[in-house]
């Protein structure tokens, strides 16, 4: 997948200051740049992928989730329950920004994602348990 033209962005409402500030971070980024900026700060980046329009969501999310299950991500509390939150959010808004391989890969990366909380040294008494939101991350996968 080629990264997305600023033209594929389409036109940002000049009110929308989250789409204006995920095109602005992420517009024209190559993977291997995507990537670098979720090592840096997963947390901060991550709220750029909602504001994204589909395009350049289906290019940069799975970069994300490949970010939560490598070994760069060992200690990223936030970004971890970041990223389940995210497909929490996702999934409560019924939005189907993504096509159907990126909705399997953030899926997949979820169950990941939550049976690795000791790895990404996530203290349950400030995240809960990650195994809680998989389970309602499959409650509301299966509504949809």
């Amino acid at each position: 997948m080629r990264t997305p033209s600023k033209s594929s962005w389409g036109v940002i409402e000049k009110n929308n200051l989250d789409a204006e500030c995920a095109f602005r971070q992420f517009a024209g980024k190559s993977l291997k740049e995507a990537e670098k900026m979720f090592r840096d700060n997963a947390l901060h980046y991550q709220e750029d992928l909602l504001a994204m329009p589909s395009i350049a969501f289906d290019y940069y999310a799975p970069i994300f989730a490949d970010y939560v299950l490598s070994n760069n991500a060992k200690g990223d509390s936030d970004g971890a329950s970041s990223f389940l939150h995210m497909v929490i959010e996702l999934l409560q808004a019924n939005r189907s920004l993504a096509n159907e391989k990126t909705e399997k890969t953030r899926i997949n990366a979820a169950k990941n994602v939550a049976t690795r909380q000791a790895f990404y040294d996530a203290d349950t008494d400030i995240y809960g348990e990650f195994s809680e939101l998989y389970d309602q991350i499959i409650e509301l996968a299966a509504r949809t």
